[in-house]
């Protein structure tokens, strides 16, 4: 079983790890932040989330678990050195399998994964109906329903999404086009923080094939197809790009 850490604190990091191994449990990665730990979701496909609720960044531990849950749902044990009412509340939202309330011991870790992994072996595997009626995601790209058919599509390969109303518009490098049956906010979700960027509310690009920014036409050519950009978002993409 892989096991992603999220913690800030280097010592507690560390000693997860450490903890981890000599239980004989893989460590898919270890990130002090949400826009890593995304990345590193992503990349490993870990089975267990073990997440510190307060992190460096905008996004903590609860929220974190709340972005990766509406991509694949999995187990998560939260570590917390606060007992307060209303972060216990929130982070009850999540169902949880455990809190581990720092200092911890050996034990309680332990614990905390067996938990997690009896959820695991319990768990219900996919039906039939789920690959009727969903897109799957998998570390490096989606599969996309087409007809009868789970079509793959890379994430490296997306050039642009644009919204429909209740679907989305997925266009490739090689020049395909896929009609995605969830909005673009939900498909924004299950693709990897970082690569992509929104340039209208209406618009997501893979920022790998963006070519140029005009400001004056208000437009991003994204292998050499123009995509809206709009006021909202112009300095979102400028902050992502490295200008001299």
């Amino acid at each position: 079983m892989k096991i992603l850490i999220v913690e800030d604190e280097p010592i507690h990091a560390d000693r997860f790890e450490m903890l981890a191994e000599q239980l004989g449990y893989e460590v898919a990665g270890n990130c002090d932040n949400a826009f890593d730990a995304l990345d590193c979701f992503h990349r490993t496909a870990p089975d267990l989330l073990l997440l510190d609720i307060h992190i460096r960044g905008e996004i903590d531990g609860i929220q974190l678990a709340e972005r990766i849950n509406q991509v694949r749902p999995m187990p998560v044990v939260f570590v917390t050195s606060l007992q307060d009412d209303e972060t216990f509340a929130r982070a009850q939202g999540t169902q949880p399998v455990a809190f581990i309330l720092k200092p911890f011991d050996t034990l309680q870790l332990q614990r905390a994964i067996e938990l997690a992994v009896s959820r695991l072996a319990s768990a219900p595997t996919l039906s039939q109906s789920d690959f009727e009626q969903n897109d799957l995601v998998l570390p490096d790209c989606l599969f996309v329903k087409v007809r009868e058919k789970l079509e793959k599509v890379p994430f490296d390969e997306i050039l642009y999404v644009e919204s429909e109303g209740r679907y989305s518009m997925l266009y490739t490098a090689g020049g395909r086009k896929f009609a995605i049956r969830i909005p673009l906010g939900e498909l924004e979700m299950k693709l990897p923080e970082g690569r992509f960027a929104r340039t209208h509310r209406s618009n997501l690009i893979h920022l790998k094939w963006l070519q140029s920014v005009d400001l004056q036409e208000m437009t991003v050519l994204v292998k050499d197809k123009s995509v809206p950009l709009s006021k909202g978002f112009r300095e979102q993409i400028l902050a992502r790009l490295d200008q001299v």
